[in-house]
């Protein structure tokens, strides 16, 4: 059994790849319901509520104009964990925001930080489905 690294994974917008991304993060959720009743013996149990995701990735900036989207764009993500084109999350998403930092002193490399919130269902292909 292999485990994956992060170092291969890549980002996909609108079915165009970004170029240099240097992470992205996905956090899906479900929003579960707490409810006890004359049958639950005085225990809580949970029902599963609505879904959604939420997410994060950086790209940097080039003398190529590469900013792969603006805040309010509604774009079609995919995440990829590995370089084989068959194991990603594809993400309906809207961008809710986008920050940059130019650290001077530091002299930093300079990316976008750009925060996006889930547009409808999140679909899982490969090792990241489940069974």
């Amino acid at each position: 059994m292999s485990v994956f690294s992060g170092k291969s994974g890549t980002l996909y917008i609108d079915a165009a790849e970004v170029t240099p991304v240097s992470n992205w993060s996905l956090s899906v959720t479900s929003d579960n319901r707490t409810y006890a009743a004359n049958d639950t013996a005085g225990w809580k149990r949970r029902v599963a509520g609505v879904r959604d995701c939420r997410g994060t990735f950086e790209c940097m900036l080039d003398d190529e104009g590469n900013v792969p989207c603006f805040e309010g764009d509604a774009v079609t993500l995919q995440l990829h964990v590995d370089d084989s084109g068959s194991n990603y999350f594809t993400v309906p998403a809207v961008v809710d925001r986008i920050d940059v930092e130019c650290n001077i002193q530091d002299g930093e490399v300079l990316a976008l930080h750009i925060e996006f919130s889930g547009n409808g269902a999140v679909t899982r292909s490969g090792v990241v489905a489940k069974e």
